[in-house]
C-alpha cells in the first residue's frame, strides 16, 4: 500500500523532527522502541505534549498536499466545503480559481484537488494521532497522560468524522455502504504492507463513538485542562466541553437526536465559556483563539508558513479587511436567500454588507476603506476581522475557528426537537435567540421538522465560512439549489440530495497503491452540474 506508507512514512518522520523529538532519540545506546517510549512517558508525561501539539500543528500546514495557493491546511478544505453549497458566493474573477475547484465542481474525478486535499490532510493527522496512541496506554494512571491520550483519540474522532461524511451519503440509509479505511495504531502497520480495505459506514461511526467515548472518559478522570498544560493558545487542544461537543456532532450527523442533545447539554454544563452577547457580536471578530465564546480552534503565529507566504491563507481568502485574494475582487460573499431570511433586528446581518455597501457594524473607516474598492458587492462579508484589527493587513496570522459555544445550544435544541421535546426545544432557541443574537426573536414553529429548519437557517449564518454548512446540507439530504440568488450565473446549480457529485471519489493514488481498494470499489465520479435558470 505504497500512497499510505509514503504518508505513514511522512508522518513518523515528522513526527521525529517536530512533534517528538526528545522521544526519537537514542535512549541507552538504543534506539527507542514503543515500550520504551511508554516507560519514558510514564516517568516524564510532559514530553507527549509536544506529540499532541504536533496533531494540532498538521492541520496548519501550508504545501503538504499540493504546491499550491488553496493548500493552507485544514482551513483551506473547511473553505472549499463551504464554498461547494449554497451559504458562500465568489465573484466569477480571474483570481477566484483557486477556490473554483469546490465552488464549481470542476474536478469531481479520482484525481481532483478536493479529494486529495480532504484525504491526505486528514490522513496525515490520524497517523499523527495514531503515533501519539500508540506510545500511551490506554490504562495509564497518569493524569497527564489521560489527558494526552484523549487528545489524539479526539483529534482522530474528528478526522474520521469528515472522511465519512466527504466520502459517502449520510448515515442514516447508508450504514452498510463503503466508508473509508479505518487504520490505527493496531493495524497501520498491516495496512501499510498488506493495504486497507473501505469499512462500512457503520463501523467507521462505531471507530468515531469509541474514540470519543474513551477520550471523554480519560479526559474527565484526568481533571485536567489545556489551560493547566499549556501557556499559548491552549484551546489548539480539547478540552472536555469540545470533546462532549465533537460526540454532540457525531450523534446529530447520525441522526441520534436525543444523544445529540444530552451531550450538547453536557458540553454547555462543564465549559467556562458563553456565547457572544449582543454586543460582542456587533463588531467584526473570529479571529482569536482566546475569545471566550471558542471551544477549540487553529492556533495561527506570525511566523507559521501559512502566514509568511503572505496570501496563501485562510485570511486572504475570507477576511475582507485584508491583503490578499480579497483585495483583487475574489471577496467571500453571503448567499442573499440566506441573509434576507434573517429579520432586520437580528444582529447577524451585519455580518455582511446590505445593498447599500454598508453594514452597522463597521466603522466609519471600515466602511470606508471596503467602498474604496471598485469590486465591492452587497452582501460580502465582514464577519471576519483581521489580525490585529489593522486594514489591508499583510500579516494574516488570524487564528480559526473549529467550535464555538453558540453551536451546542443549536444541537440542543434540534436534538430536543427532533426527539420530541418540542417545547423545551423551542424555550431553548428561544431564549438563546434573544438574549444572544435577536431580543425581538420569535417563532410560530412547533412541529419538529418545523423547528429543525428554523435551527438549519440560523445555523446557516451563526457559523458561515467556518466549514459546518457542506455537512448540514448531507445530514438533511437537501437539495443545492442556487436559483433565484446572487450567485453568478455559471454556477447557478440544482444538486439533488443522491446526486453522486456530492459525496467524493476516493483518490487514484490510493486505488492505485492500495491493493484491497481497486477502482471499481470507489465511488462512482459523478458529472459536473450544468447552470439552470
Amino acid at each position: 500500500m505504497k500512497n499510505i506508507n509514503k504518508i505513514f512514512a511522512t508522518v513518523l518522520a515528522g513526527v521525529a523532527m517536530t512533534a517528538c523529538n526528545d522521544l526519537n532519540t537514542e535512549y541507552l545506546g538504543y534506539y527507542v522502541t514503543e515500550e520504551q517510549k511508554a516507560d519514558v512517558l510514564e516517568a516524564n508525561p510532559d514530553m507527549a505534549l509536544a506529540g499532541v501539539t504536533g496533531i494540532a500543528a498538521t492541520a496548519n500546514m501550508f504545501g503538504s498536499v499540493y504546491d499550491a495557493h488553496f493548500d493552507f491546511g485544514y482551513p483551506g478544505v473547511m473553505l472549499g466545503m463551504d464554498m461547494q453549497g449554497t451559504d458562500m458566493v465568489q465573484p466569477d474573477v480571474s483570481y477566484g480559481v483557486h477556490f473554483n475547484y469546490w465552488f464549481k465542481y470542476t474536478s469531481p474525478s479520482n484525481t481532483g484537488i478536493p479529494t486529495n486535499m480532504m484525504w491526505r490532510i486528514m490522513y496525515k493527522m490520524i497517523f499523527s494521532s495514531n503515533a501519539v496512541i500508540s506510545t500511551i496506554s490506554s490504562d495509564t494512571e497518569n493524569e497527564t497522560l489521560q489527558f494526552y491520550r484523549a487528545q489524539a483519540l479526539g483529534f482522530r474522532a474528528f478526522c474520521y468524522w469528515n472522511l465519512v461524511q466527504t466520502y459517502q451519503f449520510n448515515y442514516v440509509g447508508h450504514e452498510s455502504a463503503a466508508g473509508v479505511p479505518i487504520i490505527t495504531e493496531e493495524n497501520q502497520l498491516e495496512a501499510a504492507t498488506d493495504g486497507c480495505a473501505r469499512n462500512t459506514v457503520q463501523e467507521v461511526y462505531d471507530q468515531i463513538l469509541a474514540d470519543l467515548n474513551e477520550a471523554i472518559e480519560l479526559a474527565d478522570k484526568s481533571g485536567l485542562t489545556a489551560e493547566q498544560l499549556m501557556e499559548s493558545k491552549p484551546k489548539r487542544l480539547l478540552n472536555l466541553d469540545a470533546l462532549y461537543g465533537l460526540r454532540a456532532r457525531v450523534n446529530l450527523t447520525m441522526h441520534k437526536y436525543a444523544d445529540a442533545a444530552t451531550d450538547a447539554k453536557s458540553a454547555i454544563d462543564v465549559s467556562s465559556h458563553a456565547p457572544l452577547t449582543i454586543a460582542q457580536a456587533s463588531v467584526p471578530g473570529f479571529n482569536d483563539i482566546n475569545a471566550n465564546n471558542w471551544m477549540w480552534g487553529v492556533a495561527v503565529a506570525e511566523t507559521d508558513r501559512v502566514v509568511t507566504t503572505g496570501i496563501c491563507n485562510f485570511p486572504s481568502m475570507s477576511c475582507s479587511f485584508a491583503y490578499g485574494y480579497v483585495t483583487v475582487g475574489a471577496w467571500k460573499i453571503g448567499s442573499e436567500n440566506m441573509i434576507n431570511a434573517l429579520p432586520p433586528t437580528d444582529v447577524r446581518r451585519g455580518w455582511f454588507l446590505d445593498g447599500n455597501l454598508e453594514s452597522p457594524i463597521l466603522t466609519a473607516r471600515q466602511t470606508a476603506y471596503l467602498q474604496n474598492y471598485g469590486s465591492m458587492e452587497p452582501f460580502v462579508n465582514v464577519k471576519f476581522d483581521s489580525y490585529q484589527s489593522v486594514l489591508n493587513q499583510s500579516t494574516n496570522a488570524s487564528d480559526i475557528p473549529l467550535m464555538r459555544i453558540e453551536e451546542m445550544y443549536y444541537i440542543l435544541a434540534e436534538g430536543l426537537a427532533m426527539s420530541g421535546n418540542t417545547t423545551e426545544a423551542v424555550n431553548v432557541l428561544t431564549d438563546f435567540e434573544k438574549k444572544y443574537r435577536n431580543p425581538q426573536f420569535s417563532t410560530t414553529a412547533s412541529s419538529p421538522e418545523e423547528i429543525q429548519e428554523l435551527v438549519y437557517s440560523r445555523r446557516r449564518v451563526e457559523f458561515w465560512g467556518e466549514g459546518l454548512s457542506y455537512f448540514d446540507l448531507q445530514r438533511l439530504n437537501k437539495t443545492i439549489d442556487r436559483r433565484n440568488d446572487n450567485f453568478p450565473s455559471a454556477v447557478t446549480y440544482v444538486i439533488p440530495a443522491d446526486d453522486p457529485i456530492r459525496i467524493y471519489v476516493i483518490p487514484q493514488g490510493e486505488t492505485t497503491a492500495n491493493k484491497l481498494i481497486s477502482v471499481e470499489q470507489a465511488n462512482k465520479a459523478g458529472v459536473s452540474p450544468l447552470p439552470q435558470k
